[in-house]
């Protein structure tokens, strides 16, 4: 070959390289979006099996909690949604800083527990079982809403028993179950509130923050005027400090789990029933004693028993 053949080709080599990389560049962003929704769907693959193996018993086949006869708080909600571009729903996507927001609460309420209620601390660094890996599988589960995944392998694992179980059959009935009294967790039922009633198909603000009560009154406040629902206990409004303390059992709307129902139409005993049983508690429940010092004065736990009579949820 003479000189002339083996420079037209390297040219003609050093063009196809050109074009080979070339090409790759141009396709790199779908090549990333193909490897993202790969590891998601991993993520969500491992995050069913982890939640089918531990929190179905108390959130449910379906994530769907006490609306499935369970006694957990809903996670098949669409306020965990993260939405991304060109979603099934045709809204827009879910801003950064709330993603971000989201998956902190969901990693940071399993790592750490919920004080006051029977989530226990599920973070290997905080003595639970799970590594940091295998709760990010189960908040990317969440946020996906991929519960299709997670009622599938139970339904199989289900199959698999002898005799084969029912998912009712795998659901606790509370007994058994501890309170977490205390935790690394940054939330309660009144923090969490603004992450359980976000609408994510109504738009949202890019911000991610967390919405901060209302100002309040010092502690030990108690009102003098106003309705059962103005009462102010340990410096909350009342329906407030319920979400603080006793959601966790009692449930998001009253509607009971662990602990029995508090609507005025399930509190048919009289006042004084009520109100010994928030201050001394009730041997061989987990309803604790409240009363009886700083905690709770005697005009708080009565402005409680007032509050949950008689006005409805």
């Amino acid at each position: 070959m003479n000189t002339s053949k083996q420079v037209n080709a390297m040219i003609g080599l050093m063009f196809l390289v050109a074009v080979f990389f070339a090409a790759n560049v141009l396709n790199e962003p779908n090549r990333q979006e193909t490897a993202l929704e790969e590891q998601t769907d991993v993520f969500v693959e491992r995050g069913a099996e982890i939640f089918v193996q531990n929190c179905r018993s108390c959130h449910g086949l379906e994530g769907l909690g006490m609306g499935e006869g369970a006694i957990a708080p809903a996670l098949n909600i669409p306020a965990f949604l993260i939405l991304g571009e060109d979603n099934e729903f045709g809204v827009d996507a879910t801003a950064l800083g709330v993603a971000d927001g989201i998956r902190d609460f969901l990693g940071n309420t399993i790592a750490c527990g919920r004080t006051n209620t029977a989530m226990p601390v599920w973070g290997d660094q905080f003595g639970g079982p799970l590594s940091t890996l295998q709760i990010e599988y189960l908040v990317t589960l969440i946020t996906e809403g991929r519960w299709d995944v997670v009622t599938e392998l139970g339904h199989e694992e289900d199959l698999h028993q002898d005799p084969p179980r029912t998912p009712e059959d795998v659901i606790s009935d509370g007994s058994g179950l501890a309170v977490t009294s205390e935790n690394c967790g940054q939330y309660n039922g009144l923090t969490a509130r603004p992450f359980r009633d976000r609408d994510p198909f109504a738009g949202e603000s890019d911000s991610g923050e967390t919405p901060e009560p209302g100002e309040t009154p010092e502690p030990g406040e108690t009102p003098t005027v106003g309705g059962p629902a103005d009462a102010l206990v340990q410096g909350l409004p009342v329906g407030d400090y319920y979400l603080t303390l006793c959601v966790g059992c009692h449930g998001v709307n009253r509607e009971g789990g662990i602990g029995l129902p508090l609507t005025p139409d399930a509190l048919t005993e009289p006042d004084e029933f009520y109100t010994e049983t928030i201050k001394n508690g009730r041997p061989g429940t987990a309803m604790a004693a409240y009363g009886g010092g700083p905690r709770l004065t005697d005009e708080e736990v009565a402005a409680i028993v007032t509050w949950a009579k008689n006005v409805e949820p």
